[in-house]
């Protein structure tokens, strides 16, 4: 029989959210992270990190060592793909103290997130794939494979941050809707781009999209493509797709030299996922295990580091009771629940708006960015929402999206 290790914290799944919650607790808390990868994959991908992303890394001590590894853009230029301006959406006129979007490279966010995490005193078990979970009165205890070793740890509390898929979620039984959402996108890296020292650049018409922020050292670029169309995309060659790119943004011209095969561009095919529970006695879920959402606002990093935040803060009141009920544990869910519901219904209402082949669905999108572009009032009300600053539109800034 393989012997129990002892924990106060495992937490399942070493992304972004599950290395946040590592670095809040390991300071004052046995705390272990397993994680299913052998190590930190280089991606081929940007992640945008908005104010209350930024907001949630502060309050976590960690945004001093994040923000180096970034770019700040303040202005998203938004065109039609004829090369047209809509609006230069300025998030400087937030009335926050991280009012710019910090675009940068997931893996190089892992990294430094694990470092902190191993300097604070956490462990990291590589290699290691969830299998079963079992929640006793005062412990609970898992299950887990190492390449041919079976493990068993225990703990005080067990916390899912393992996606969207997410087994420990699946373990504890959690009633949960999943549905693919209707838009896809390719995700890739490539050379640097002078013209976006200043701003990122979306381009949009009817059924396409396509956006470019800089990052460290290159560009960002993200490409909408609808449900189904990737084989045909595929079977048209890289050469025609890097041309299509080029007569959309032509100074990206050269940075596409970087891309040299379909490998290195990430295909995605999200997915909306909504939980009816997202804490049970002993055992809490956040990011992507609760709340994934379609990427139109560019909010899933964001709101999983919130949720670390906030969980952290939950789980030290339930170390110092000594209650790790469901009833101590609902606080988070509380607190987080009705922002990540917010976003997930205006990501999907977005997506309907941009990332569409209905020619009125496309023709309001494009009435409401240039409204926003024309109309600092409404702008503001559109920045704060989209960077999770708010968790709600008033009748009044309803009607303003459409009228």
């Amino acid at each position: 029989m393989p012997i129990t290790q002892s924990y106060d914290i495992v937490v399942v799944g070493a992304g972004v959210g599950g290395l946040a919650l590592g670095c809040a607790l390991a300071n004052k808390y046995r705390v272990l992270i397993i994680e299913a990868r052998p190590r930190i994959i280089p991606s081929k991908r940007g992640l945008s990190l908005q104010a209350n992303g930024l907001e949630a890394l502060q309050k976590l001590d960690l945004l001093g060592r994040v923000t180096p590894i970034g770019v700040k853009t303040s202005h998203v230029a938004w065109y039609e793909i004829d090369g047209s301006l809509l609006a230069d959406l300025d998030y400087s006129i937030l009335d926050h103290p991280h009012n710019y979007i910090l675009t940068l490279v997931p893996s190089e966010l892992e990294r430094i997130l694990r470092n902190e995490f191993s300097r604070r005193g956490g462990e990291i078990q590589e290699s290691t794939s969830f299998k079963e979970v079992v929640l006793h009165h005062d412990r609970v205890k898992l299950r887990a494979q190492c390449n041919a070793s079976s493990l068993e740890f225990s703990a005080s509390i067990i916390v899912g941050a393992d996606g969207e898929n997410s087994r420990v979620r699946n373990g504890l039984r959690l009633p949960t809707k999943i549905r693919e959402c209707p838009d896809h996108f390719l995700f890739m890296l490539v050379g640097p781009l002078d013209a976006l020292q200043e701003e990122a650049r979306q381009y949009f018409a009817l059924g396409k999209m396509v956006g470019f922020f800089p990052v460290p050292e290159g560009t960002y670029i993200f490409y909408y493509l609808p449900a189904g169309r990737i084989n045909d995309l595929r079977a048209k060659g890289l050469d025609r797709f890097k041309t299509e790119l080029t007569n959309i943004m032509p100074e990206i011209s050269d940075p596409l030299g970087s891309l040299t095969s379909w490998d290195d561009i990430v295909y995605v095919a999200p997915k909306r996922v909504s939980v009816r529970y997202w804490v049970t006695d002993r055992a809490a879920l956040l990011g992507d295990a609760v709340h994934a959402v379609d990427p139109s606002w560019a909010q899933g990093a964001n709101m999983t580091l919130q949720d670390a935040s906030v969980l952290a803060n939950t789980i030290e009141q339930c170390f110092q009771s000594g209650d790790f009920s469901v009833f101590k544990l609902k606080a988070y869910e509380n607190a987080r629940r009705k922002q990540t519901t917010f976003v997930q219904q205006q990501s999907d209402r977005t997506a309907r708006l941009t990332t569409t082949e209905n020619r009125f669905n496309y023709w309001l999108g494009k009435r409401i960015i240039r409204r926003a572009g024309k109309n600092k009032t409404f702008m503001r009300t559109a920045l704060k929402a989209s960077a999770g600053l708010s968790d709600h539109f008033s009748i009044r800034e309803q009607l303003r999206f459409m009228i």
